[in-house]
């Protein structure tokens, strides 16, 4: 195994500790294989095999092939999914023992790891509590600002670079394709009555 994957799954498990819940739950899946399989378009998908248990999870030898589950999904939904974001339809796809996956699946969507009591142990309660502090600031400044930039590209698009179409603007082209429709429904009679033969 990669000195840096050791490192990744030493590093990794050493958080969960800090998190009970999602280690009994991991404990529950005991003795099975997940295979992670990380789609890297236009490369070879990349699998990385974990097996569960209470200590966390450890990175497995054996091949995909005898894995009792296959995950697939991009680089950047399983790191959505270990943040705890919410998939959408289709984004993870499934093979093998599905309710094996699904429970993995939810366990990863609700890992809870005491952030500040990790740090209260290299740095001490107080100097943990305002590196968290400032960690919560920084994360609520981040959202505000990725909000801000959204609206204010939205914003742009629409009324400086007038590359994407306002709601009203939208709302009128909508209205008159159903007029135009209507008129050309109306024209088609018409023209139906025109063309009938006469008694």
């Amino acid at each position: 195994m990669h000195p840096i994957s050791s490192l990744l799954e030493d590093v990794g498990n050493r958080a969960l500790r800090f998190d009970p819940e999602t280690c009994r739950r991991l404990a529950e899946l005991d003795g099975r294989v997940i295979c992670l399989r990380i789609l890297r378009l236009p490369l070879e998908p990349l699998d990385i095999l974990l097996a569960p248990s209470e200590a966390g999870l450890r990175r497995v030898r054996q091949s995909a092939a005898e894995a009792d589950v296959t995950i697939s999904a991009s680089s950047v939904v399983f790191a959505r999914l270990a943040m705890g974001r919410p998939m959408a339809a289709g984004e993870i796809q499934i093979s093998g023992d599905v309710a094996l996956g699904q429970a993995f699946q939810r366990i990863l969507e609700h890992v809870q790891i005491d952030w500040e009591e990790a740090l209260s142990r290299l740095t001490g309660d107080i100097a943990a509590h305002q590196i968290a502090r400032a960690a919560r600031h920084a994360t609520e400044w981040g959202r505000h600002v990725a909000d801000t930039l959204q609206q204010d590209a939205a914003e742009y698009l629409q009324e400086e670079a007038r590359l994407l179409a306002t709601r009203p603007e939208v709302e009128r082209f909508l209205d008159a394709v159903d007029r135009l429709r209507a008129d050309a429904e109306r024209l088609g009679k018409r023209l139906d009555r025109f063309e009938a033969p006469r008694s």
